[in-house]
């Protein structure tokens, strides 16, 4: 009896242990499982290094970050509508003032490294008495100061501060000539509500003679598109409380068009009670083999008396020998230039 007591608590002892290694077994992930974790674990770090630090290494390195895919669709047609002026003629004449839009994408370091490219960019931006342009993405100041010193010395700049929920953050740009404008202040709109990826940028004008007005610089994130552009008149309406001013200029890339946004609903967020689109739905303003109006020219009723009724598209793949200067026109923009002018002698408000 001794014996068999033995050999059942030999057997119980030996199912105990048993058990314990299966119980422990269980507790361990298997070798696929662990090498997931691991590979998750990392492509996390490596996010929230990019999220934060992105726009840096990319300058760092040289290359850029694109904001979006361009569109595919209709055969690109270059020719403007029959209102409006292809390219602006020259220079402004006295008493009038011809304002831009530019969004002169990725501009940084690495574009400021492509001397016909930058050419074609001074000689465009230089026919104009204001410039906002759009998509700076330089993790420093000093693209932005070698483009400026490459400009006539009449020119000044306002830059903001640089923008965005990731790594994509860009800066609003604004060129002035001197000696025909003065700033009178600056401002980025307090988006508390976080409705914007890049918040509007304004800056108020006052011209050598009785026109001041706010222009609103805006880049409109593509993938928000509708909810952004909603916003706009409420973004005018805060600028306009800020300073006392009812003339408004808004403009930029709006992304207004395309898969993006229905062109067609622009006309009700903008009455024309209330303001008057210059660039319109029936404008090319994109580079790519679409046929799509991104860029909007955009000015509150008040003033539409200063409106010399002269507007356009810079169409400057057809103004520029590329194949000689050894570039195409993407390499300066995935967008045209749009431009409206002024009087200066005319405002009453």
């Amino acid at each position: 009896m001794a014996a068999k007591k033995t050999t059942v608590s030999a057997r119980t002892e030996k199912k105990t242990t048993k058990a314990k290694k299966n119980a422990t077994s269980s507790k361990e992930l298997p070798k696929p499982i662990w090498a997931f974790t691991v590979i998750i674990i990392l492509l996390a770090v490596l996010y929230y290094i990019w999220q934060n630090y992105g726009d840096m290494i990319a300058d760092t390195i040289g290359i850029e970050i694109p904001d979006a895919p361009e569109q595919s669709g209709e055969s690109l047609s270059q020719t403007p509508p029959s209102t409006g002026i292809a390219a602006p003629p020259g220079d402004s004449e006295p008493g009038k003032i011809r304002v831009y839009s530019f969004n002169i994408q990725i501009f940084g370091a690495s574009k400021m490294k492509k001397p016909a490219v930058v050419d074609v960019l001074v000689d465009i931006i230089s026919h104009g008495d204001v410039v906002a342009v759009q998509e700076v993405r330089s993790t420093s100041d000093e693209p932005v100061q070698q483009f400026m010193n490459l400009l006539p010395s009449k020119y000044d700049y306002i830059l903001g501060p640089r923008e965005g929920r990731t790594a994509s953050k860009e800066q609003y740009w604004v060129i002035y000539d001197t000696e025909k404008l003065s700033v009178v202040d600056s401002a980025t709109y307090d988006d508390s509500a976080d409705r914007f990826q890049r918040s509007p940028m304004a800056v108020y004008f006052k011209t050598n003679d009785q026109f001041d007005f706010i222009l609103i610089d805006n880049h409109i994130q593509p993938s928000d598109a509708d909810r952004e552009i909603a916003v706009l008149p409420e973004v005018t309406g805060y600028f306009q409380n800020m300073w006392r001013e009812t003339d408004v200029l808004v403009m930029g890339d709006f992304n207004a068009d395309g898969s993006y946004y229905n062109e067609n609903k622009l006309a009700a967020v903008f009455p024309d009670s209330d303001y008057q689109i210059i660039i319109t739905n029936e404008y090319n303003t994109t580079v790519a083999e679409s046929d799509n109006t991104y860029d909007r020219f955009i000015i509150t009723a008040s003033v539409q008396e200063d409106f010399t009724g002269a507007f356009g598209v810079v169409y400057y793949d057809t103004m520029y020998d590329f194949p000689s200067l050894g570039i195409e026109p993407k390499d300066v923009s995935d967008h045209f230039p749009i431009w409206a002018e002024f009087y200066t002698n005319r405002d009453t408000d």
